[in-house]
């Protein structure tokens, strides 16, 4: 993903969707992006259920959105 794009989503609710290597469906998340960390590749999050981890190789799709 573009750097620029994602520095963008800094700090805003999003949803999240991702694919783990072959699985054939996906995971959604609903959290705010915390941090990014493009040298080790990752995409730090926080959500209601706490502060998670999400490798940027396995997103497919990042949407604002709104706060449940």
């Amino acid at each position: 993903m573009n750097e620029n794009s994602l520095d963008k989503l800094k700090g805003r609710y999003c949803k999240i969707v991702t694919q783990e290597p072959g699985e054939y469906g996906v995971t959604v998340f609903y959290g705010e992006i915390t941090d990014i960390d493009y040298e080790s590749g990752f995409l730090i999050i926080e959500s209601d259920k706490g502060i998670g981890v999400i490798n940027l190789e396995v997103v497919e799709a990042i949407k604002p959105a709104k706060r449940r």
